[in-house]
């Protein structure tokens, strides 16, 4: 009854913030159209590709049958460790492929990694990404390829199109259609070279990346402010909001004020089109990959940091719309830098993996894990880095090898529990170069390979948590920096799984769950829906709001315990579980029980094979170790 009690008080009390929060604009209901969605034939496709379930959770196959996505890469080759990976097992490869030789984000002083393809005018040179392809078939001929494909212009591009450009002056923007047109001819002539290689068969898909940092971000990351962008922003207003009338790009100062909410609707609208555009950017291009390579293998992006970028100034917060793209199959995101990559953080994803998941794509993480053996770029490449820039603290090594082995394997756990695909990204190489390491490598590998055999991957969450991307565009920049990038870190400790989605998808879940928690802030129109449903049909919620932002690992766990959401662990450890699996990352040594809903029985993974049956289960852990283990029938 007490439990109860404080599950009532908690509902009651997030309700009442709620009906104080201001209602905000309705948004209208925007989607992309490229015409014609066909595909050029080609006879005999050397390699068939595509994103389908498999025990639930999609997948990726290759030729028809189910495939390992487990990847590695490389910005710097002279240090891969291609022969390593390839001896673990590994047959899936990812290589930086650059239209221009330039760096990755307009940092000053930094150099490029490597030759652009299209650095000369009128003369394109593929034979930089031809001697990359031909580096891992000779260590691994049976290796298939995806080329992260960063369509960024060459400097000559720039000099001509100065008036296509974004606020930097040094780059293009990514308003411009026809910095656009000329990405997507450069894109088509690149996969036409593929189809016609010797090595096309190995080539598995293509993963789209342009912007700041290859992910997306307005090179400026302020909004692409430019010529292109008041052009786009004045169509946008007169094709989705004709009542609204153009009157410039808005003051964004006021970012630095109040808040949109308690500004201009105009400003909001901007932002919502900020994001629209590089959403729009992304499923034209993927249309494009698409129907140049006959429709025959997967495309994807890096795309819809949700959960890890509060400011509407980057451009990133339009994963809705884009997951209505059928030339989307995967999106990326790197492992959360949560509490700067903290050793017992969960490293979740960066976009809400579920409602990825919901549309039918392939989450596909990138695990750019530091090690022991890392060394900052300038000391790996000093031409490329010769001031050093890329020497702070987030680049240097961890403290030791087990610390290593601890912090992939929590990756790894994660990756194979949520049904995700994944690559070590490698990025100056020499990362994974042990021994040990790679034997490590080599187990993940054979797991996940037996864990495509189950017939049911799916979640066992039975708390499923909501954000709201639309509610950026209405906030102070960066003012949902604690209700979701912190409390997500809360999130990882409830000792009980949960899922998590746009709020968009909320009525085709909601009825799956026994309780729901929303992280909005704001009273969009998806919210009031959402609330009001929960309400007619008694399904319990929480809400974060501008009154009360954040909930304590207390609070969270009596409301689920108010509403009979199984927690597995009451200590302050990560656990996940679902597809047959069951992991622990332990923040403090000592004695760990966990606590099932029946009798169990579970096999170690990690380390001496071990087994425990019951339905309490207790296993002794040293601070900072991750273990595995799977459920026996």
């Amino acid at each position: 009854m007490f439990l109860k009690m404080i599950g009532f008080l908690l509902s009651l009390s997030t309700a009442l913030s709620f009906m104080l929060q201001r209602s905000v604009g309705k948004d209208a209901v925007i989607s992309f159209d490229y015409g014609d969605a066909g595909f050029e034939e080609i006879e005999n496709p050397p390699v068939k590709s595509c994103v389908k379930e498999c025990g639930d959770v999609p997948t990726l196959f290759v030729n028809g049958e189910p495939y390992p996505a487990l990847a590695y890469m490389t910005y710097l080759e002279n240090y891969a460790c291609y022969d390593q990976f390839a001896d673990a097992g590994y047959t899936l490869f990812s290589l930086p492929t650059l239209f221009s030789g330039r760096w990755i984000s307009v940092t000053e002083g930094l150099t490029p990694f490597s030759k652009g393809i299209f650095d000369e005018k009128g003369n394109p040179d593929f034979s930089v990404f031809d001697k990359s392809v031909e580096k891992v078939l000779k260590v691994c001929p049976n290796a298939l390829i995806f080329p992260r494909v960063n369509v960024s212009m060459p400097l000559w591009w720039i000099e001509e199109n100065t008036d296509k450009l974004d606020s930097t002056g040094k780059r293009e923007s990514l308003y411009s259609s026809v910095w656009r047109e000329d990405a997507a001819d450069m894109l088509r002539a690149f996969i036409n070279h593929v189809l016609k290689s010797d090595f096309a068969s190995h080539i598995v898909g293509y993963q789209i990346a342009g912007g700041n940092t290859e992910e997306w971000f307005h090179f400026d990351m302020n909004a692409g402010l430019s010529k292109s962008a008041e052009m786009g922003f004045k169509s946008f207003l007169e094709k989705y909001y004709p009542d609204i009338s153009y009157s410039g790009l808005p003051d964004l100062s006021l970012l630095r004020g109040k808040g949109v909410t308690h500004g201009s609707d105009y400003l909001a609208r901007f932002f919502e089109y900020a994001s629209f555009a590089v959403a729009d950017d992304i499923a034209y291009l993927a249309n494009v990959a698409k129907k140049a390579s006959g429709g025959h293998v997967v495309i994807g992006t890096f795309y819809g940091y949700d959960l890890e970028v509060s400011s509407q100034l980057h451009g990133t917060h339009g994963l809705r719309w884009l997951l209505q793209s059928d030339d989307i199959d995967f999106i990326c995101s790197p492992n959360s830098y949560i509490g700067v990559r903290d050793e017992d953080a969960d490293w979740t994803e960066m976009y809400p993996a579920d409602s990825v998941r919901l549309h039918g794509k392939l989450c596909l993480q990138e695990c750019d894990i530091r090690t022991y053996l890392t060394r900052p770029l300038g000391e790996c490449a000093p031409e490329t880095d010769p001031n050093g820039i890329m020497s702070a603290p987030i680049w240097q090594p961890v403290k030791d090898k087990q610390t290593s082995v601890s912090m992939i394997r929590k990756s790894f756990c994660r990756q194979l529990i949520k049904g995700n695909g994944f690559w070590w990204f490698d990025m100056w190489g020499g990362w994974y170069d042990d021994p040990d390491l790679m034997a490590e490598m080599e187990k993940f590998r054979s797991i996940y390979v037996d864990s495509l055999t189950k017939p049911n991957r799916k979640s066992v969450a039975q708390v499923a948590v909501f954000i709201d991307e639309s509610a950026y565009k209405y906030m102070k920049d960066g003012a949902l920096l604690g209700a979701i990038y912190n409390q997500r870190k809360i999130f990882g400790f409830l000792g009980a799984p949960y899922d998590i989605y746009d709020i968009s998808d909320f009525d085709e879940v909601a009825d799956r769950y026994k309780a729901v928690i929303f992280m909005t802030g704001v009273k969009t129109q998806g919210l009031e829906n959402s609330v009001g449903y929960c309400r007619k049909n008694n399904i319990p919620f929480l809400m974060n709001s501008s009154f009360h932002k954040f909930f304590s690992l207390k609070a969270l766990k009596a409301f689920c315990r108010a509403n009979g959401v199984h927690l597995y662990i009451d200590t302050e450890d990560l656990m996940y579980i679902g597809a047959g699996y069951i992991a622990f990352h332990a923040t403090e040594g000592g004695e760990k029980t966990i606590s099932f809903e029946k009798n169990v029985t579970l096999r170690s993974l990690f380390g001496e094979p071990e087994t425990y049956s019951g339905k309490k289960v207790t296993v002794n852990m040293q601070k900072g170790e991750t273990a595995l283990f799977e459920f026996v029938d």
